[in-house]
């Protein structure tokens, strides 16, 4: 049935089923809002003891220092050749062979075998930080796209929140109408359960919410609670743009390129225990005063019989691991570049589709709503007409709020491969080079 509402009543519906995608949303939060940048800088902070811990980097560099010592030398205390029997039995100071002796024995460590040892430290000391920087990249990427989320479920809360006040005034509009004789009571049912249906999707809407909210203060804490700020741009990082010279700068590399250090570090060290070293004892030996006491000199050296059986495996054995560990560094960057290069593409897709959407697609879904709307005011149309252009609308725009986030998402992924510096990140620690 064709239906003519009144003017004022056609401003009022004309203005509430506008399209919902420009309805500048009322809940928008006033200052202190959480900017994504802060939201970064406190997940990184409340991280630094935790998941990117610089314990195992200390301690890889404090082992490195006493890797170049030499050992500590070994302090003997004995009583040789004390009798046994006989009329001097148990007596240490009768026989002349009886002895009581001490002794100091120091292992001579070759420098070359002590340096080796000290950069195997100073290998695992930069996995360590390889590793600690790739889940600082992990700590960062899940808070940017926790914050992301949860911007974007709110976006999305708001628009259903907004259609359902303009479904009230259509059902209000039907009202009207069926009062005067110019409508139906299948009009009002109509919009009621539109409302309705609003109402359970704005539910689900309100879950998602809270949802991503407590996911946020999984990284965040408390301050998940702050109104956000708005979302920065969706600009792919510049290192995109040569992805072969910054490939060996993710952290993943580089952390799967340490470990090969380490493995070469290895390598060395066994290269070096090849070689034995010369441990010198120096012994005074006091015994009765009828005898005089007694100086030793003592010197002993390893000898490597076997060689071909143990050394020499060992250290294939080593260079073999090392080999291996350059091979899944090597396999590691490819990956990543390769993958990088389809994230890439498909952010471009993303931000293209949303182009279409913003510059096409929804002033079309706009346009459409307005001439249903006017047809409406002017009899030639129905409540029905309006109220499916409403709904059209509103599906694109919210379809359009997936398809951004979806993108926000893969840009974050990208993004956030490299961490940003922050300051819980700023200052390494001693001994560590910046």
């Amino acid at each position: 049935m064709h239906l003519r509402l009144s003017t004022q009543c056609g401003r009022r519906l004309a203005l509430a089923l506008a399209l919902p995608a420009v309805i500048h949303p009322a809940w928008a939060q006033p200052a202190p809002a959480l900017s994504l940048q802060e939201a970064l800088a406190l997940a990184s902070s409340r991280s630094a003891d935790a998941e990117t811990s610089r314990s195992a980097v200390q301690s890889a560099i404090e082992m490195a220092v006493a890797g170049k010592q030499l050992p500590d030398p070994v302090l003997k205390v004995g009583v040789n050749n004390v009798p046994a029997n006989g009329p001097d039995r148990y007596s240490l100071g009768t026989d002349s062979m009886t002895m009581r002796s001490i002794s100091l024995m120091q292992e001579f460590t070759r420098p070359a075998k002590r340096q080796a040892r000290a950069e195997r430290f100073e290998a695992e000391a930069s996995s360590a930080e390889a590793q600690r920087m790739v889940a600082l990249a992990n700590v960062q990427r899940g808070t940017a796209t926790a914050w992301l989320d949860r911007w974007y479920a709110e976006r999305a809360h708001a628009l259903l929140a907004e259609q359902a006040q303009s479904v009230k005034l259509l059902i209000d509009a039907a009202q009207a109408a069926y009062r005067g004789n110019r409508g139906s009571r299948a009009d009002i049912l109509a919009a009621r359960i539109e409302w309705q249906q609003l109402q359970d999707r704005e539910d689900e809407a309100r879950a998602a919410v809270a949802s991503s909210r407590a996911m946020l203060r999984r990284w965040i804490g408390d301050a998940a609670a702050l109104p956000l700020a708005e979302r920065p741009p969706l600009q792919a990082p510049a290192w995109l743009d040569d992805l072969d010279a910054a490939g060996a700068q993710l952290p993943d590399v580089a952390a799967a390129q340490a470990q090969a250090g380490v493995a070469e570090a290895e390598s060395r060290v066994a290269r070096e225990n090849k070689v034995p070293d010369v441990s010198v004892e120096l012994m005074y030996s006091q015994r009765g005063p009828a005898y005089s006491n007694m100086v030793s000199l003592n010197v002993s050296l390893p000898v490597p019989w076997d060689q071909k059986d143990r050394q020499d495996r060992e250290l294939a054995a080593k260079l073999a691991q090392a080999g291996a560990a350059r091979a899944q560094a090597e396999s590691v960057r490819r990956g990543l570049v390769g993958l990088l290069r389809a994230r890439q593409a498909e952010l471009q897709l993303g931000q293209s589709r949303l182009e279409r959407y913003r510059n096409t697609t929804l002033p079309l879904a706009k346009a459409q709503t307005e001439a249903a709307l006017t047809d409406y005011r002017t009899g030639a149309g129905t409540l029905t007409a309006v109220a499916d252009a409403s709904r059209k609308a509103l599906n694109l725009s919210l379809e359009q709020l997936r398809l951004e986030a979806a993108t926000a998402r893969l840009w974050a992924e990208l993004t956030y491969l490299m961490p940003l510096q922050t300051a819980a990140q700023a200052m390494p620690p001693q001994g560590v080079q910046p």
